[in-house]
């Protein structure tokens, strides 16, 4: 015998499993003679499947992402140094009267979005994750504008569309990417 298996995979206990990474302790692998495999795990270690190779629409989707979430990045940032081209003078009383706070929590939102689309890129578990921050900053910034009588959700149809189809946007990002750790692409 050339201690091989059937399945080109060494008898000898000891071996790692090659399409499996491991938490702590590594598995041994065992062949029967018959062929089959036995995976033995050894005490206190965890199975991690391996990542199925990325769709190529994982890139596509995580490409346009990075743009959609840096284009918010960049709105803020024109918002902020007052360099966005606002025609009307009630947006800009709007972005002037923000308080700092209040400004510094909502660039968490776009920041979060970024981040979550290079997580989804990098084939990440945490993609989703940034994704609902992103979604919870939203929601609660708008949420605190609309209590506090601040917001232009309140006078302006535009605001309201907007809104609305960046949080449905949000809300496809977050599907999408659990989508993918459904499908063993996000480790």
């Amino acid at each position: 015998n050339s201690g091989a298996c059937a399945h080109g995979l060494p008898r000898k206990p000891g071996a790692r499993v090659p399409t499996t990474r491991r938490k702590r302790a590594p598995s041994r692998l065992a062949c029967a003679p018959d062929g089959a495999h036995e995976v033995r795990m050894s005490a206190g270690s965890q199975a991690v499947p391996s990542p199925s190779k990325a769709p190529r629409h994982l890139w596509v989707v995580g490409l346009l992402l990075v743009l959609w979430n840096g284009w918010g990045i960049a709105i803020a940032i024109a918002a902020q140094t007052a360099s966005l081209p606002v025609p009307d003078p009630e947006v800009a009383a709007y972005f002037a009267g923000q308080p700092s706070w209040f400004v510094l929590f909502a660039d968490i939102g776009p920041v979060a979005g970024v981040a979550g689309s290079v997580a989804l890129l990098l084939q990440s578990r945490w993609a989703p994750w940034l994704f609902i921050v992103q979604l919870a900053v939203l929601l609660i910034g708008n949420s605190y504008e609309v209590l506090s009588g601040t917001s232009l959700l309140l006078t302006s149809a535009e605001s309201r569309v907007s809104s609305a189809v960046i949080i449905v946007g949000v809300i496809g990002e977050i599907l999408y990417a659990r989508a993918m750790g459904r499908r063993g692409v996000l480790y």
